[in-house]
């Protein structure tokens, strides 16, 4: 049975040890179009759930990007968020789905550090580098054994993360593209990274500019920061929290994980 949006889980926690949501009350608004060309990514949780089945998890799931088309496919899949405005933007979403992929779909405000869900689950999934916004090995550490214990027996659990390049120049503003909105904005995104080795972690600065014909353009300026990990890294949290790793990609074509890959996909079972 599908549950209410309003039903929460678990409470948000506001401190600094996770991103703040609020970050997403500016970026929700244009999330989508940024990324309505990145299909990859989608076709490849796509292939692993007709590999290992549903019900499928989606961790940390924003506006729905992987969520509904895993739905659309026939899976029954349970989604949720931290961020109220990326979930506001995904049910407006589901409600333009027809009644019966509406029906596969539960979608909750929870934290992944605290999540408690009725079931477990054949795929587990947490998308798009969403995991390094937990910025304390506590709180990843929580995150994952909550993992393990939603995880069926022979399920997967998949997490991608980016691979750190640390020789990449800081501070340099890189033009991330321009897109229209449907109420003729344009909206151009603007993107500099600095980084902090000691703590591992990388501010990620967005300068969006916005600009209509009848209008003057402004800027809305945010940041994040969160917490890069390298291979060895992931390895050996999984470890600690219950969770085997048994296969690598580097991309979302199922390519072997090498040390100049741009992604880490890991693909874990439930250890012994």
């Amino acid at each position: 049975m599908r549950m209410s949006r309003k039903e929460e889980v678990s409470s948000a926690r506001s401190d600094t040890s996770y991103e703040e949501p609020d970050l997403y009350e500016v970026l929700g608004k244009y999330y989508d179009i940024w990324y309505e060309d990145q299909v990859d990514d989608v076709q490849f949780y796509l292939q692993l759930a007709e590999r290992f089945g549903g019900p499928v998890l989606e961790c940390m799931c924003g506006t729905g990007r992987t969520l509904i088309p895993l739905a659309e496919e026939g899976y029954e899949v349970w989604g949720f968020d931290r961020s109220h405005a990326m979930l506001d933007r995904l049910t407006a979403k589901m409600e333009l789905c027809d009644e019966d992929v509406q029906s596969r779909i539960s979608v909750h405000h929870a934290d992944m550090r605290t999540f408690e869900c009725p079931r477990r689950y054949k795929l587990i999934i947490v998308p798009f580098n969403a995991f390094l916004h937990l910025l304390e090995r506590e709180g990843q550490e929580a995150a994952l054994r909550h993992v393990a214990e939603h995880l069926e027996e022979g399920g997967r659990f998949v997490l991608s993360v980016f691979n750190p390049r640390l020789d990449r120049p800081e501070e340099l503003v890189r033009h991330r593209g321009t897109r229209t909105m449907l109420n003729g904005e344009i909206v151009s995104r603007f993107e500099a990274q600095t980084f902090d080795q000691p703590r591992h972690r990388t501010t990620v600065h967005y300068f969006i500019d916005i600009s209509r014909q009848d209008r003057e353009m402004r800027r809305v300026t945010a940041c994040f920061t969160i917490r890069y990990m390298s291979y060895q890294d992931v390895l050996e949290l999984m470890e600690s929290c219950g969770l085997e790793v048994v296969e690598t990609f580097g991309d979302w074509h199922f390519s072997p994980f090498t040390k100049g890959s741009d992604m880490m996909v890991f693909v874990a079972k439930r250890s012994p």
